[in-house]
């Protein structure tokens, strides 16, 4: 199981070109204009999109989950830069579709009425559609984080 959520979830690397000091102080700059910046501590961060179509936020306006996100843990190099490196976590929307899906399938089942077939093909494939979304506006977030910082 492990194995497949570590091929759903973005992951990437880049450098940074000074200190962790000099990249919180760039990053205080830049907060709430393109993406917000939440420390955890001193070697990551997490990092939120301003504008997602999915979880209904708009201009920093939270709707019921923070929206589309992503994570960063700092290492220093030995060459004076900064490793960053970029993650996801599996969006708990798809787990909550997937129960709704099971949920739907085993009532379907459990009454007397035939069994229609285009609920099995609803399930893979809204999983696949919504995972494809949430991928896109995460990918859009990753490069601008990126871009910001190697610019």
């Amino acid at each position: 199981m492990k194995g497949v959520l570590s091929r759903i979830i973005l992951k990437e690397e880049f450098l940074f070109d000074g200190t962790v000091e000099q990249l919180g102080e760039k990053l205080r700059f830049q907060n709430n204009k393109k993406f917000r910046v939440e420390w955890i501590d001193h070697q990551s961060f997490k990092f939120l999109s301003n504008f997602s179509l999915g979880t209904l936020m708009i201009n920093n306006n939270p709707g019921v989950v923070e929206g589309i996100k992503g994570y960063a843990r700092l290492s220093e190099t030995a060459y004076g830069k900064i490793k960053i490196s970029l993650t996801t976590k599996v969006r708990i929307e798809l787990y909550f579709f997937l129960a709704a899906m099971v949920i739907a399938i085993i009532a379907v089942l459990g009454s007397k009425d035939n069994f229609p077939i285009w609920m099995i093909w609803l399930t893979p494939l809204g999983l696949l559609w919504f995972w494809f979304v949430y991928r896109m506006q995460e990918q859009i977030l990753f490069n601008k984080l990126k871009n910001y910082l190697t610019k």
